[in-house]
């Protein structure tokens, strides 16, 4: 890992984390930042989200390796420009926006010759927003997409990746106009959706007072993550809004066709339909490869007694548990964890493991295990 002085612009959420997920690698690396925010710099210097504060964005940029834009996407753009005459030959411009297709069509045109720009979205976040969300390990296990141009040098990708898997994501590279089109799958419309959802309960709130009292796990679950920033998000629709329209068609149309068989009565057809759905839903991890394949599930259903997950992480101690989830919990009747590992040989150890002392434990992904 070449890089030497990162400077990470816009230190939010996503800025911060990678801040401090940096700054706590052995690597002799200096992290400087900036933000128009002087409350968030300082906050960023007493979380140890960098090891300095740049009086302005030339002095951040000026010597850096990696210029990081952890910006809204509307103002990618306008810190490129203001940035680009203090960039140095060699120099790589990467970016966390979530959208990729309208940034690399405009930004290299704002670059010096010798400055390279690879899009970059980390597929992870939080319900809050700023520097006081920030956390090391928001990257931990996390999928990070690169849109490298056709022509872009192998190199400066390669660098990277390489500092993406220091910090614990998974890199992975896709055209800038797939990474738009699956992204608004995945991301763009679920929030799309959630809101959707949240208003049309809001509207029988209104004529059957106590609806949205009656909303249990399921609707809170579905509708999370219309908590979002409305400003934010409404610049990613409008950025992605092509791609995003695609899948919103797609949306309606399956909806219609739920709704079409709902109104002739063909319940054995809504069946089918659910059915498929459940059978994707449940394969979610290990179904898409070249996401997350690199994960081996299991689930394990515990007792609702106090000590119950620490002694599930005890057996496990001498392997390495990628990830871990409460799936769900049964008051009083206890609930079902989710623990990932690296490779097969791990979770078959610890499904051994977990059997041996009682527990209820299975593969995850249909395995029948």
């Amino acid at each position: 890992m070449s890089f030497r002085r990162i400077s990470i612009i816009g230190l939010g959420l996503i800025g911060g984390s990678l801040g401090m997920a940096l700054c706590r690698t052995n690597q002799q690396l200096r992290v400087v930042g900036y933000d128009l925010s002087a409350r968030t710099c300082q906050e960023a210097l007493e979380r140890r989200a960098v090891h300095e504060i740049a009086a302005s964005l030339p002095a951040a940029v000026a010597e850096a390796d990696l210029v990081i834009l952890a910006v809204p996407v509307e103002k990618v753009r306008n810190v490129v420009e203001e940035a680009a005459p203090y960039l140095r030959p060699g120099t790589i411009v990467t970016d966390v926006a979530s959208v990729k297709g309208i940034l690399s069509h405009s930004i290299p045109a704002y670059l010096p010759a010798g400055v390279y720009y690879i899009g970059g979205h980390p597929m992870t976040g939080a319900e809050q927003s700023g520097i006081w969300a920030a956390d090391p390990f928001l990257f931990q296990n996390a999928v990070y997409l690169l849109t490298p141009e056709a022509d872009l040098p192998p190199d400066v990708a390669t660098k990277l990746r390489t500092l993406i898997s220091m910090i614990g994501g998974l890199p992975l590279l896709l055209k800038p106009e797939e990474h738009d089109l699956m992204v608004a799958v995945v991301s763009h419309l679920p929030h799309l959706t959630a809101a959707a959802l949240v208003n049309v309960a809001a509207r029988f709130e209104a004529d059957y007072p106590g609806t949205l009292s009656l909303a249990a796990g399921g609707f809170r679950d579905t509708t999370r993550v219309a908590l979002g920033s409305p400003e934010l998000w409404r610049q990613i629709f409008s950025a992605n809004r092509s791609a995003l329209l695609k899948v919103v068609k797609e949306l309606a149309s399956e909806l219609q066709e739920f709704y079409r068989q709902l109104e002739s009565g063909e319940m054995v057809a809504v069946e089918e339909r659910l059915r498929e759905a459940a059978v994707v839903r449940s394969e979610l991890p290990t179904h898409h490869k070249g996401f997350l394949t690199l994960l081996h599930e299991l689930v394990v259903v515990i007792e609702d007694r106090p000590g119950m997950i620490a002694e599930v992480t005890g057996l496990l101690k001498e392997i390495n548990i990628k990830d871990i989830e409460i799936l769900r919990v049964r008051e009083g009747e206890g609930g079902t964890l989710r623990l990932a590992f690296n490779d097969e040989q791990a979770l078959t150890q610890a499904v051994e493991l977990l059997r041996a002392n009682g527990f209820v434990a299975r593969v995850r992904g249909g395995k029948g295990r």
